[in-house]
């Protein structure tokens, strides 16, 4: 070989190709990392971060099929944070079926945080939604699952709280609430407890199960509870105002106040068949006197202003049978509860929604509905030229007489039961639609006087 094709060969094997040659040429002169590119680079060498693209809805279906659980809760996280910043409806009643179901896969098979999400994507469903087939499938397929799983333990919270949401917005009638209740009151209130600083249950988990059931009893009309289910509830209340824990005293005391404001203390109290208590008003004074004897000595004994506040505000609801109006501001316009049980679905939605309740309030109409807030009317620049006034009726319709159930079977019995909540239940159903109807109307009445 001669020399001159030996030092062609070396100054091959030692040259860098030029392309090689201008890449690390242009990443030293310009320092670029991936993702950045120059503002401007005849002037200066700036840098832009591209922000990453957002993963639509879709997308993030296709990551719940995933293998690994670690890809699913990324994209049951995912799917949370996105309802909470925009409402698709559209895109979530036609693939409903799908984050249902795969929901349910990843509450079954999943770590317990993967449980936890899933749980939460299911309430977010419900509150979404708005088919009332599709909500009563979801109630339908998760009761049977939350009546074997609740128990004490890592996931127990978020059991609660999407057991109430879903029994709320997804239950048809009184006896589909009074069920998911059921399974909440056997969970607070076991029969073989008999003090409650002995039960099982932590704090915190006493205060969500009560907070649950009071959620789905804000949804019943007194006349319509059952008369076997709930005894003894206002007793085992009373008890807990006794209890260790400040928060429980507080959740027992704001159960005492909505099953007073229900106005069937009857249906609550076991000694509601004492001879001295055949007067309703009786009940009524002497539940009074009884909480406001334990919340004086609570009321001592708080340190803590916010938990200071509720009990004062629970005293003055028991002074004087109503509480004091409260206001909250969404989207700059008002919000406003004067009931009891309004005050329990708002701070028990907010809790759920946290920071996607706002926007929840702006968008979803259903909650919108549920306090009838409408967040974008427009205040009135002028004199009010008109006052509207909203009047309350008493709507009667028929029932036939019930028949004699000496002379019925069993069965017969049953479905005469049944056949009489049916019109009962129409007859709501109906009045509501009607309420609906003029509360959308009402709210669509938005004048806008900067134009004129």
């Amino acid at each position: 070989m001669s020399s001159h094709m030996l030092s062609n060969m070396m100054r091959r094997g030692k040259a860098a190709p030029p392309s090689a040659a201008r890449k690390r040429g242009g990443e030293r002169k310009t320092g670029r990392r991936p993702g950045a590119v120059a503002a401007d680079e005849s002037t200066d060498n700036e840098l832009v971060i591209r922000p990453p693209k957002l993963k639509t809805l879709s997308f993030l279906l296709e990551g719940l099929f995933e293998k690994r659980g670690s890809d699913r809760e990324e994209a049951l996280a995912s799917i949370i944070e996105g309802l909470n910043r925009k409402l698709d409806h559209e895109f979530l009643e036609n693939n409903f079926a799908t984050f249902l179901f795969r929901s349910l896969n990843c509450l079954k098979k999943g770590s317990n945080r993967e449980k936890q999400l899933s749980l939460h994507v299911i309430g977010l469903l419900a509150i979404v939604i708005c088919c009332e087939d599709k909500l009563s499938e979801i109630y339908k397929e998760l009761l049977p699952v939350f009546s074997k799983v609740l128990k004490s333990g890592p996931t127990t919270l978020k059991i609660l709280d999407c057991l109430a949401i879903v029994a709320f917005f997804g239950a048809t009638n009184s006896e589909e609430t009074e069920s998911a209740m059921q399974i909440i009151w056997k969970f607070i209130n076991p029969e073989s407890a008999s003090d409650v600083n002995t039960q099982n249950h932590s704090a915190e988990v006493l205060v969500a199960a009560v907070y649950a059931w009071l959620f789905l009893l804000t949804s019943m009309e007194g006349w319509r509870l059952s008369h076997n289910y709930w005894n003894g509830a206002i007793s085992y209340f009373s008890n807990l105002l006794e209890h260790d824990n400040k928060l429980v005293r507080i959740a027992a005391s704001e159960a005492l106040v909505l099953i007073f404001e229900t106005g069937s203390l009857e249906k609550f109290w076991s000694e509601a068949k004492d001879p001295s208590l055949t007067k309703y008003s009786h009940m009524q004074l002497l539940l009074k006197e009884n909480v406001l004897k334990k919340l004086n000595c609570l009321y001592s004994d708080i340190r803590n202003e916010n938990v200071a506040n509720k009990v004062r505000e629970v005293v003055k609801y028991f002074e004087s049978s109503r509480p004091s109006e409260f206001v909250l501001t969404v989207n700059g316009k008002g919000l406003k509860l004067s009931s009891w049980y309004q005050i329990i679905q708002l701070q028990f939605l907010k809790s759920f929604l946290a920071g996607g309740f706002e926007n929840h309030m702006k968008e979803n109409e259903k909650l919108q509905n549920l306090f009838e807030f409408n967040p974008h009317r427009n205040k009135n620049l002028g004199p009010e030229l008109y006052a509207s006034t909203t009047d309350k009726i008493t709507v009667c319709f028929f029932v036939p007489e019930e028949r004699d159930p000496d002379k019925l079977t069993k069965e017969d019995r049953k479905k005469e039961r049944v056949w009489r909540n049916a019109l009962l239940d129409k007859a709501r159903t109906q009045l509501m639609r009607k309420h609906r109807l003029m509360s959308q109307e009402m709210n669509s009445c938005c004048y806008d006087f900067e134009q004129y």
